[in-house]
């Protein structure tokens, strides 16, 4: 049965902009504020600095207890350090987030390689993608999530190309180092592989045949490349198996570390996001059973990646950024070329889904900004005025949260029990609970790095306090 063109599929947009439009004037939701002053580094941002900083200081990434994922974004800090000759304690939160910014960039190009797309439709998709962060303010962050869904969109259309070249060998192969990259990144892209296999099985897309063992091929390589920092950390191959047993209790639910939902905003978002694009599809053709088609695949491929992640009990927003991020590369570029009124309604309402959804998948575990940046400019009047000797800071046990080695990165800082530590002319100790302390020779104030936890009780040398407080 041939499809059914509609002459207007586009007016799903139309009523998903009068929809929002409707829930703002009800107050039932808003869009987000935007604001030029950069935002406080969130605590996977910081530790990815942190890992950085330590392997420029010779320290393997796999000899670390707190690693997370893989070593990819730290070395690119790493490698951009060298190249712009950059300390790490002048890296502001802007430069971090310039660097993946880089992938951001490179995930938005994957739709200039999608084939038998017009050049204008690859294009606007490409700088649609890059200027909405993908669709959710992760793209704009120092995470993880950024190279890992850039390499899976890449898999993904080099796969898409090899079906229609006759350079087959070839475009597997790059595939098989896209999608190795992600591996590398992070080890839930192991699932998101063999989803894309059993998409390829749905749609009926051919892909066992001989130019597989090309594709693994590349993918071990530049797996094994990536993920032992090209080859110089081979230990780093073992812990992403350690890393991948992890994260079966992690997703589970079965592990300390398992995040629950906090708010199923972000997931009705991303169900809402699908559906947009699930919808605009059965519009334009009128039928719903499945055929070989690129946009089907995507879908399938997008579907499965989004249900995988909704019925484990692991929840975090994170998680979501391959969902809002993929259809704008794969399936952008194949619905664009209506004319351009159609064409700027489709991407205008995706632009209000984006910038609604945005606020619900920012507010994830936020860094207090308000407090962070008045300790940042007290931290640094007190370390200028200072005339007791060496200025230096001591941070008591348990007070090791991510974030806050970046914003002492200027300082000497002692972490645990030391003998200097009854000296600092500043000290940090974890807030367990509403008691104050007192210790005598020290002023006592509070810092709050993350609501609804991780509160610090800052003891401030005495005859300093108006110094710090600033009076």
């Amino acid at each position: 049965m041939e499809p059914v063109a509609v002459k207007k599929p586009w007016a799903v947009f139309a009523a998903v902009i009068a929809c929002f439009l409707f829930f703002s004037l009800m107050g039932i939701q808003q869009p987000p504020r935007l604001s030029a002053i950069p935002q406080p580094l969130h605590a996977d941002e910081a530790v990815q600095w942190s890992r950085a900083m330590e392997m420029s200081e010779g320290i393997a990434y796999s000899n670390n207890e707190d690693r997370f994922h893989g070593p990819t974004l730290a070395t690119s800090l790493l490698v951009t350090s060298k190249l712009t000759g950059t300390a790490f304690t002048d890296m502001s939160e802007t430069y971090l987030r310039g660097v993946a910014g880089f992938y951001l960039l490179l995930l938005s190009s994957a739709a200039l390689a999608l084939p038998g797309v017009s050049l204008v439709s690859r294009v606007t998709a490409a700088a649609f993608c890059f200027l909405i962060g993908g669709g959710a303010p992760f793209g704009f962050y120092f995470v993880q999530e950024v190279l890992l869904v850039a390499g899976l969109a890449w898999g993904a259309v080099l796969w898409l190309r090899a079906d229609v070249s006759d350079r087959k060998s070839l475009w597997r192969l790059l595939s098989g180092v896209a999608f190795g990259f992600a591996l590398a990144c992070k080890v839930t892209a192991a699932a998101y592989l063999v989803f894309f296999f059993v998409a390829l099985v749905v749609v009926r897309k051919r892909w066992a045949d001989r130019h597989l063992p090309g594709f693994f091929l590349g993918l071990i390589f530049s797996w094994a490349f990536f993920q032992s920092v090209a080859f110089t950390d081979r230990q780093g191959l073992v812990t992403w198996w350690a890393q991948l047993a992890r994260s079966f209790g992690v997703a589970s639910g079965r592990s300390e570390d398992t995040l629950t939902a906090v708010s199923y905003w972000p997931w009705i978002w991303g169900a809402l996001w699908l559906a947009e694009f699930s919808l605009q599809r059965f519009l334009r053709e009128r039928f719903v059973r499945f055929r070989s088609s690129p946009l089907d695949f995507i879908l399938v491929f997008v579907g499965l990646i989004f249900s995988f992640h909704l019925a484990l009990p692991y929840k975090t927003p994170w998680l979501l950024y391959g969902v809002m991020a993929l259809p704008l590369v794969l399936l952008v570029p194949l619905l664009l070329g209506e004319g351009w009124k159609r064409d700027s309604l489709l991407l205008f309402g995706l632009l209000v889904s984006a910038l609604y959804a945005a606020g619900d998948f920012a507010t994830h575990s936020e860094t207090a900004a308000a407090p962070i940046r008045e300790f940042e400019q007290r931290l640094e009047r007190l370390g200028r005025q200072y005339k007791g000797g060496r200025f230096y800071v001591a941070v008591a046990d348990g007070g090791h949260y991510w974030p806050l080695p970046y914003y002492l990165r200027k300082y000497p800082v002692g972490y645990g029990d030391f003998p200097q530590a009854a000296q600092a002319p500043l000290r940090l100790i974890p807030a367990t609970d509403a008691s104050e302390p007192v210790v005598p020779g020290y002023a006592v104030s509070s810092l709050t790095l993350r609501e609804g936890g991780d509160r610090y009780w800052v003891l401030v040398a005495k005859g300093y306090e108006s110094v710090f407080i600033g009076k």
